[in-house]
């Protein structure tokens, strides 16, 4: 991971806020009950997630030596 690049856990769940329920990529940071706790990709922010299913991918940062 020194060099920026790192596989990381990325899930594909429903996502409810308010009223609505949108399909978003979550970065996992932790199971909760029958659901996901992560890093929502599409609004950047944390987000609940339910039902689920999981997509590798590859997740890329800035180098560490850039920061």
């Amino acid at each position: 991971a020194l060099d920026g690049q790192a596989w990381t856990s990325v899930v594909r769940c429903q996502v409810t806020e308010g009223t609505r329920t949108e399909d978003n990529r979550l970065i996992e940071l932790s199971r909760k009950g029958a659901g996901v706790v992560g890093w929502n990709l599409d609004t950047e922010e944390i987000s609940n997630g339910a039902g689920c299913a999981g997509e590798e991918s590859l997740y890329v940062r800035e180098p560490w030596w850039h920061g």
